[in-house]
Formats: structure tokens, sequence, C-alpha cells
């Protein structure tokens, strides 16, 4: 079509082929297709000049405008893509109650004024297209799609934890065999066999039976606070009960080397991201100290305390 055009502009093929850098025999094909697809004469050649028939010239008028309709609309595409403003759908793990977390959204809105945010918690794997997030703050066994892009914000170790009231009442365990005899609140989606190492590096694997499961670490957190029994619990979930004195840790001269909570800041894609999502990658990125998503290169930064 904007070949057509080009040519019924020159009057020649010859002219229209240099000034769209085509040779003139593939310029006399375009045309020449577009001829046969619309079962019309367009041009009337001459060996002086190219003319446009009745119809040529209805129907070159009809192209111009489409085509300025469609430059506009790509125009439109390209700034809308540009513009940071609109809704942000966020997903995040409700376990996470971090200061450093909200601050980033605070810090996000104050500087992007136009965009709303949508903040959506769960502890449930998360299908982040099909539930229309735009970015996830997760942890890794939540992300169900392998087409994201994902950058480490933090790895959390697991602490074992437990009330003073279910300590004076149950002998605090002094090394992992210990938990045999206590009640371990687990979680659904944890490990059984649990790698515990002393300052030594000498390991004791523990099967651990769980007679209370629940489905998230926010109850599995209550549950503990509640003296139901020992919890394994991400580091950062627990650090202000820790400092409060309502969640005592025992086994604290172990290490628990074979699991943690590993946090993950996910988007779909690095390339074309609106300017809202790329606005809020970099922001998190510069928070988290992460190099920006326009470095070649994405490597995360891990073992940082979200609390």
């Amino acid at each position: 079509m904007r070949v057509f055009l080009k040519v019924a502009e020159t009057h020649h093929f010859s002219h229209a082929a240099e000034q769209l850098n085509l040779s003139p025999s593939m310029v006399t094909r375009y045309v020449g297709d577009l001829e046969t697809r619309l079962g019309v004469k367009l041009l009337q050649r001459s060996t002086r000049k190219t003319v446009l028939t009745e119809v040529g010239m209805r129907y070159a008028e009809s192209c111009r405008t489409l085509l300025a309709n469609l430059d506009e609309i790509e125009s439109r595409a390209t700034q809308e893509s540009a513009r940071i403003a609109g809704h942000l759908h966020i997903v995040a793990l409700a376990s996470i109650t971090s200061p450093e977390l909200a601050g980033l959204f605070a810090e996000y809105q104050s500087r992007h004024p136009d965009v709303s945010l949508h903040i959506t918690q769960t502890e449930s794997e998360v299908d982040l297209l099909g539930g229309g997030f735009d970015v996830g703050i997760l942890a890794d066994t939540m992300i169900t799609s392998l087409s994201l892009v994902s950058r480490t914000l933090a790895h959390a170790p697991l602490v074992a934890v437990a009330s003073p009231g279910y300590l004076m009442q149950a002998r605090t365990p002094t090394r992992p065999t210990d938990l045999a005899r206590h009640r371990i609140v687990g979680l659904a989606t944890g490990a059984r066999s649990y790698r515990w190492m002393d300052k030594h590096n000498k390991v004791d694997t523990i099967q651990l039976d769980t007679p209370i499961t629940v489905n998230n670490a926010v109850m599995q957190r209550q549950l503990a606070l509640a003296g139901s029994g020992i919890a394994l619990l991400p580091e950062y979930l627990v650090a202000n009960d820790l400092r409060i004195g309502t969640l005592m840790r025992v086994l604290g001269e172990y290490r628990i080397a074979n699991d943690g909570v590993t946090i993950s800041l996910v988007y779909p894609g690095r390339e074309f991201l609106p300017g809202k999502v790329r606005a809020f990658v970099d922001l998190a990125c510069a928070r988290f100290k992460l190099p920006l998503i326009s470095a070649p290169r994405a490597v995360g930064m891990k073992d940082v305390s979200l609390a």
C-alpha cells in the first residue's frame, strides 16, 4: 500500500524505487500483486509518466486516510508504553510484613502519582499472567510459570521458635534429636526431613513428625505464638517476635542447612515492558541493590534480611 502511494506521488516506478530504497522490479511486483488481489487497474503506465486511474484515485485517497490513522494508533501505543500511569497490579507473599517492602510501595507512588497500586497478598501458588498481575514479589515455590524473569531479592533461613509458655511446659530441646518428643507446627508444603548443622559443620538429619500442618506461614506463626508447639519459620517473619520475647528461638547453636525461603521479584520478560512496570522493577532493584534491568546480566543478591 505504501509502495503504491509512493508511485502515485512520484508518477514514476523508478523514482518511487529510489526513494523507497527498493529495486524497480520489486516496486513493479508490489503494485502488480496489489492490483491482482483487488482485481482492478490502479495505475496507467507510459514511457514518460504513470498516472492513477479513476479507481486508483479513490483507492489512493482511502489509503492515505487509513495509513494516517494507523500512524496515529502506533504513536499512541508507543507513548502509552512509555507513560508511567494507569493501574499497577502487584502480588506479594502475605508473610512479608517488612517495612522495607511498604517503603518500596510508598516511594513508588510518591514518584509516580499517576499510577494506582493494587496489591494482593497470598501464600498460594501464583499464575502471574493468568491472574492479571504485572509484577510479583514471591517465594520461588509460589511461581508456576517458566516464562517469567525472576530476580532474587533475599534468602531467609528457617529458624526454630516456640512461645515461652510452650517451653515452660515442655523441656527446651538442646539438640535436633530432641525434636522427636515435641509438637511440631509444620507447613504443608515444607520439607519433612531437615539437615541440622552445628558450629563445627557436623550434620544431623532429622525426620520431623508434624501433628499440626497449615498452608501458610502466617497461621504457622500464630499457632506458635498460641503455644501449639515448635515451628520452623522464615527468620524475617519472627524477627520482631524474637526481639520482644513473644517467641523464643530454640536450637540457636544449629542452623537448618537444606531449607529456607527465597524471595524473588518476578515480571514478564525484559523487552517491551510498560513504563509503569519498568519503573517499579528499577526502583525495587535500586532499593535491594540489584543491577537495573537495562544491565546485560542480572545477578540477584542473596542472604538479605527483609526484617
